[in-house]
């Protein structure tokens, strides 16, 4: 494998000499990982920040239920726990950001703070995905993403392509 290492739901490790968890948070895609490192945790595209809501669940093995239940265990970390997020949108023209915490998450997320139970948050979140679009390199980012990050087998004439349906998604 290209990889060094493949990480498990509670695996732990050392980075430059820091303790790590790695814990699986499936739901905006099966292979979501989310990594506690000391007061932090990188949660990737599990959860936005709290003005953003969360991921869309609608990608090929994502799940609106399974994401659900996948933040909650993200949010029972400590309230101080610093969140890291993989990317931010910047609702209502705001500055973009990419750090909160769990508090803040638990007290304000528009998708999943305390109070809205799995059911709301199931529906809700089914009916937003239903009315986005794909995004338009969904297509050659899963041949990629299958492969590990590996660009897909050379043709015999050393040649490397992406096929892209004209009539797909």
């Amino acid at each position: 494998s290209q990889f060094d290492r493949l990480f498990a739901d509670g695996d732990t490790y050392e980075i430059g000499g820091m303790k790590a968890l790695a814990i699986h948070t499936p739901g905006h895609t099966p292979a979501c990982m989310t990594h506690v490192i000391g007061d932090a945790a990188f949660v990737g595209d599990t959860l936005f920040m709290p003005d953003g809501g969360s991921a869309r669940a609608d990608f090929p093995g994502g799940d609106a239920r399974t994401l659900y239940r996948s933040i909650r265990r993200v949010l029972s970390l400590p309230g101080e726990m610093r969140l890291f997020m993989c990317h931010d949108y910047g609702p209502n023209n705001r500055e973009i950001r990419w750090e909160t915490t769990v508090a803040d998450e638990r007290a304000h997320n528009i998708h999943v703070r305390d109070g809205i139970g799995e059911d709301e948050f199931v529906k809700m979140r089914e009916a937003r995905d239903a009315t986005l679009d794909m995004p338009k390199l969904i297509i050659p980012s899963l041949q990629v993403n299958m492969r590990g990050g590996e660009l897909p087998p050379a043709d015999e004439e050393g040649k490397r392509f992406l096929k892209v349906p004209i009539n797909g998604l």
